[in-house]
């Protein structure tokens, strides 16, 4: 269980370390398993260890892969964790994937009493922001061939890990684009 202290360790004190270690679970999940289905509130935050999750949604009965999150990363429903209210995303585990997990509650109690640690919550909602809008750009301002080679750019590793239909509902393009694309 090291990731959420690995993520903020340049900040953390020996004391807010007991606290965080204290209010943290593990838990692994299976391949193709849902951490969270849409109609449902987000209540917690995915430090991922291991494995990968995405994070999806459905348009007019099409599946829209919104973000993959990877070793390291924090995984969420931005809006419905922020907001506390019902989302449309679903995440899924694409392999066998560990994660500890940080409720809100928890997070707010140790922003409270620890006020140092609201800098990490920042820096978790900087993140996500900024990733949103690099995507924006990237899938809305580009021609397909352009959109494939930013994602092999910023993503290589994802690349044999994540389906061609997954890739090309992130993109924003049909799979028989993107295979054309790949060959």
């Amino acid at each position: 269980m090291n990731t959420p202290v690995k993520y903020c360790a340049a900040i953390l004190s020996a004391d807010l370390n007991c606290y965080l270690l204290e209010y943290l679970r593990e838990k692994t999940l299976p391949r193709e398993a849902f951490l969270l289905k849409a109609g449902e509130v987000c209540h917690h935050l995915y430090f991922v260890e291991s494995g990968l999750l995405r994070c999806f949604y459905y348009t007019d009965d099409k599946e829209i892969s919104s973000r993959f999150i990877q070793a390291g990363e924090v995984g969420w429903s931005p809006e419905s964790f922020l907001l506390q209210r019902k989302g449309i995303e679903y995440i899924q585990a694409l392999e066998r994937t560990h994660i500890v997990t940080l409720s809100l509650e928890h997070l707010q109690c140790i922003c409270r009493d620890f006020p140092l640690f609201v800098t990490v919550r920042q820096q978790i909602t900087e993140a996500a922001l900024i990733a949103q809008e690099q995507r924006t750009q990237a899938m809305w301002m580009q021609r397909s061939d352009e959109k494939l080679a930013w994602f092999t750019r910023c993503y290589p590793e994802l690349l044999d890990k994540v389906t061609g239909k997954h890739i090309a509902s992130y993109l924003g393009i049909s799979e028989v684009m993107l295979s054309r694309l790949r060959h």
